[in-house]
């Protein structure tokens, strides 16, 4: 790390608002507060990601990441952070570092983007985040930010928290420091009042912000500042002016309150917006505070009649959830401030919090939940997964509440849950947010679903045909000239390849780089799939970065190997190691030699550097590794056996389909990998560390005794290629396996494997798939779609689409591959999201085709979309999409056709989703609010008086 980022690290610990760090040594506070991290046991995200998330919801601001894709490609907009008005900090800046500027140096291309975004956007400042990579290069955004702000006249500010520096924690607290260093008290507020506050560490997820300030206006209480949730950068830069600071999360942003005390003289305290008792009394603490500094003598009374009011509201709507919840049991996994201000809000709902969470809480934290809950408060360091499921599946609570990663623990276990983290929908603060979430509590526990999944199963007393292929010199393909994507379609490889290990049995994928690296990975995954998602890390650090990843890589296979006994472990590279330049290979074997207990286990390592390729092509190399180390090549011919090499763009539902489809055949297909064994959304019968199934360790070793391979999708022919070489089996590549040809071509393959007929009930599916076409063609016929996706779902979507009738306006895709030129189309673009929305619009185009992150540009053009790809985390059963073979073909002329015809004479323009500039209407119910609370009944009257 640089002497400037270790300078602001030793700042960062020795916080004089701590009072657990104020009372170490000056040695011990030198080392900081962070628990080092546990390769092979570590979890949650890094400083970079800790950086963004303090920073992202200041709403104006442009958010560019310097670095490889994988650090914003897998992890933008993935929170609720909501915005009244400016959506710029939902849009996705990454300069995407490529293999040349890994050699040379990416301090011009970041300039360049930096210029494109003000050309672009015109924002009032431009956040730049430093990464892993762009750090291990030596890239000096502080030199670049500096010189693009005196030549364009815009502050545009270093945010210096690359991954490898700490955890989450750490980098919330960097970017806290960003702020003070370079934006607070760098202007001024048009006017003042004496009742300015800043509220600080609250992000306004899913509008919590929108729930308080009406209350705050109500008592003439002037929001000067909120850091950061719905927040302009005049605003943050003008905070310095406000009367007093409202801490709402210490472990996140302590320092900013700290130092605004120092320098400015601005008292602050520590409030929570959750529950009525801590609403109450966070009222009460600002209106002292504020007459304290200055303010109306009266507003204390003031307060108090507002606080009358608004809590017998309240307990006047819950009363009728009490009775119907007293008694329950909750479990709490959350952190922070949610730790115990969530407690006390349960508490008052009549539930009875069995356990919370305290991993991520501060001394002063865990003290308020002995205060709240008694010296026997259920307080849990760090429970396990396992430990999760246990306690659930023995009903020693009745519902769960956490975030979005350990959801499926409880759902697993047959038992409710409720997000209550930065991802959830609803908001739960102030008196409305109370009632909220009582509401939600007692839907979650009293929904008629549970008594129905917890009921037993009453059973438990000629020549190979190839697909059509377009015109070979049909599209032309280039490649965007930018420095800065915008919004980006793709994904990293290191995640590619990592979700191919899962596709095998009892395995563990192991990203060999920074702790962030894999957390996006894993969020992303979780959020397209709703399960559970093994995925470690060797937890990369500025020591281990700069010295080597031996010990990171040894400690981390050894440590997966203690806890979770893993048949396979597959590594992959990340940007971090492959810059570094570790030779892996050479670590594996001297893991081996030094640690016996390791023979075991097999463990498969591919390259990935996440600055080159997309996902599909991490896919690719962690199958093509695969079948070139672990079938035996003596293995003995089996009759019927077939392996089946599915691309990353098949689904397990796809697999599924494909599975019945062979074995019709009566053949004996071995799908490498099989994702729909292991992410196909079952119950488990017990909690797995590892994947919950996948192709076993046994099958991968006997490939080589199949009679054939079958490929689906152009990236997977250098694995066939690769199995064929290394034990001899013969193959046959279909580039697709969506469309009537396409799936003629695999039936006449099986049928000359197995030297059978084509079942009757496949010919039946067959007529059922050209019925569907016939009555879905008229819908299809000239309408103009854009088709962002990998190259292989591109082609095989794209291909069908225009066998359909429907014309191929624009196609943007991720990476190179030999079927784009092959395209029905005047020009296929390797890009991004911001490409893909441009061109839709200047085309005309009436159908959107890509993954979730597309509903922003659908939004703004006013024009449906169809979501394909992945990541679909706006969406449930995504595992089940199936859109090959004969059935699956059918599903996806249903799909598209129903939606296709939902614009008939229905709906207009106007009818789809505003626009981002038309989203303030959210809020337009304040002012009402805000003039009922002016107006109170007869009793607050006289109060007030």
């Amino acid at each position: 790390m640089s002497a400037t980022l270790n300078a602001r690290i030793a700042q960062v610990f020795d916080e004089p608002g701590c009072d657990h760090n104020q009372a170490k040594s000056e040695k011990e506070r030198k080392k900081g507060c962070t628990k080092q991290l546990m390769p092979g046991a570590a979890a949650g995200g890094c400083a970079f990601d800790g950086a963004k998330i303090a920073l992202q919801p200041i709403v104006d601001v442009a958010h560019l990441v310097h670095g490889p894709i994988a650090c914003e490609g897998n992890s933008w907009d993935n929170r609720h952070s909501a915005s009244s008005g400016p959506q710029t900090y939902r849009t996705g800046y990454t300069t995407d570092i490529n293999e040349f500027d890994v050699i040379y140096g990416a301090e011009k291309r970041l300039f360049k983007a930096i210029r494109e975004i003000l050309e672009k956007s015109d924002p009032p400042a431009i956040f730049v985040y430093q990464t892993c990579v762009t750090a291990m290069i030596g890239d000096d955004i502080e030199a670049v930010c500096k010189r693009a702000t005196e030549k364009f006249g815009r502050p545009v500010i270093p945010i210096d928290a690359p991954g490898f520096a700490g955890p989450k924690n750490l980098g919330n607290k960097l970017g806290a420091e960003a702020l003070l260093d370079h934006v607070i008290g760098t202007m001024e507020p048009e006017f003042t009042t004496p009742t300015d506050i800043n509220i600080i560490g609250e992000y306004n997820l899913s509008g919590e912000l929108w729930q308080v300030k009406p209350l705050l206006d109500a008592l003439g209480v002037r929001v000067l500042s909120c850091i950061s949730g719905d927040g302009r950068y005049a605003e943050v830069a003008s905070a310095h002016r406000a009367k007093v600071n409202m801490m709402v999360c210490s472990k996140s942003m302590i320092n900013i309150a700290t130092r605004m005390q120092q320098r400015w003289g601005i008292p602050y305290f520590e409030g929570s917006f959750y529950g009525i008792s801590d609403m109450s009394t966070t009222l009460r603490e600002i209106a002292r505070l504020l007459v304290a500094t200055g303010g109306p003598a009266d507003l204390p009374a003031r307060a108090e009649a507002l606080i009358a009011n608004e809590e017998a509201r309240a307990w006047e709507r819950i009363r009728a959830y009490r009775r119907r919840l007293a008694g329950k049991k909750v479990l709490l996994i959350t952190g922070g401030v949610k730790s115990w201000s969530v407690v006390s809000a349960l508490q008052e709902a009549g539930l009875e919090v069995v356990g919370t969470s305290v991993k991520k809480s501060t001394k002063e934290d865990k003290q308020k939940i002995k205060e709240i809950m008694g010296d026997d408060a259920h307080m849990i360091d760090d429970m396990t997964p396992r430990e999760m499921y246990a306690m659930l599946c023995e009903a020693r609570a009745d519902i769960m509440l956490s975030g979005g990663r350990s959801q499926f623990v409880a759902l697993k276990a047959r038992m409710p849950w409720m997000d209550i983290n930065q991802e959830r929908h609803r908001a739960y603060a102030g008196y409305e947010g109370m009632v909220t979430m009582v509401a939600e509590i007692d839907k979650a526990i009293f929904n008629p679903v549970w008594q129905q999944v917890r009921s037993p199963a009453p059973w438990e007393v000629t020549d190979t045909l190839l697909a059509a292929r377009g015109d070979p010199t049909m599209a032309h393909v280039t490649e965007a000239k930018k420095a800065c994507a915008v919004n980006p379609l793709k994904m990293s490889q290191p995640l590619g390849a990592a979700y191919a290990f899962m596709g095998l049995g009892s395995c563990m994928p192991l990203m060999h780089g920074s702790q962030g690296c894999t957390s996006f990975g894993l969020v992303l995954l979780v959020r397209h799939f709703k399960e559970a998602i093994p995925l470690q890390t060797s937890a990369m650090n500025e020591a281990t970065t700069i010295m080597g990843g031996y010990d990171n890589l040894a400690k981390a296979l050894l440590n997966i190997r203690s806890r979770a006994r893993p048949a396979i472990i597959g590594i992959c590279s990340t940007g971090l190691t492959e810059t570094k330049g570790d030779d892996v290979d050479g670590y594996i074997a001297l893991a081996r030699q030094k640690h016996p207990e390791l023979a075991d286990t097999e463990i498969v390592y591919v390259s990935t550097p996440d600055y080159a390729g997309a996902f599909q092509d991490g896919w690719a190399k962690a199958v093509a590794a695969l079948v070139s180390k672990v079938p035996q090549v003596d293995t003995p011919q089996r009759p019927g056996a077939i392996n089946v090499l599915p691309g990353s763009h098949v689904t397990p539902g796809d697999i599924e389909e494909l599975r019945e489809l062979i074995e019709a055949f009566g053949l004996q297909p071995t799908f490498v990998p099989d994702v729909s064994g292991s992410l196909d959304g079952h119950i488990p019968e017990q909690w797995l560390g590892t994947t919950l199934g996948g192709t076993p360790l046994a099958s991968l070793r006997e490939l080589g005794g199949a009679v054939h391979t079958l490929a689906i999708g152009e990236q997977m022919r250098p694995a066939a290629e690769a199995l064929q070489a290394h034990c001899g089996v013969p193959y046959t590549l279909y580039d697709r396996l969506t469309g009537l040809t396409a799936t003629d071509a695999l039936v006449q393959q099986l049928a000359q494997l197995s030297g059978r007929p084509v079942p009757a009930r496949i010919r039946r599916q067959r007529s059922q798939l050209v019925d569907a076409m016939l009555d879905g063609h008229f819908h299809f016929g000239n309408v103009k779609v854009a088709l962002a996706a990998e190259p292989d779902l591109l082609w095989s979507a794209g291909m069908f689409l225009a066998e359909m009738g429907a014309e191929l306006s624009v196609c943007v895709t991720t990476t190179a591959s030999p079927l784009l030129a092959q395209l029905p189309v005047a020009e296929v673009l390797i890009g991004d999201l911001e490409d893909f929305e441009r061109s839709a619009h200047a085309a005309g185009c009436e159908l959107l085709m890509t993954h979730a992150h597309g509903r922003q540009a659908a939004d703004r053009l006013g024009k449906p979309l169809f979501r394909i790809g992945m990541p679909i985390f706006d969406r449930i059963g995504n595992a089940h999409i199936c859109h090959v073979g004969y059935r699956g073909t059918r599903n996806f002329v249903h799909e598209v056709g129903n939606l296709l015809m939902d614009q008939i004479g229905h709906h207009g323009p106007d009818d789809w989703p505003l626009p981002p500039a038309s989203r303030a209407a959210a809020v337009a119910h304040l002012p009402a609010v805000i003039e009922r609370l002016r107006k109170p009944d007869d009793k607050l009257a006289a109060a007030s008086a």
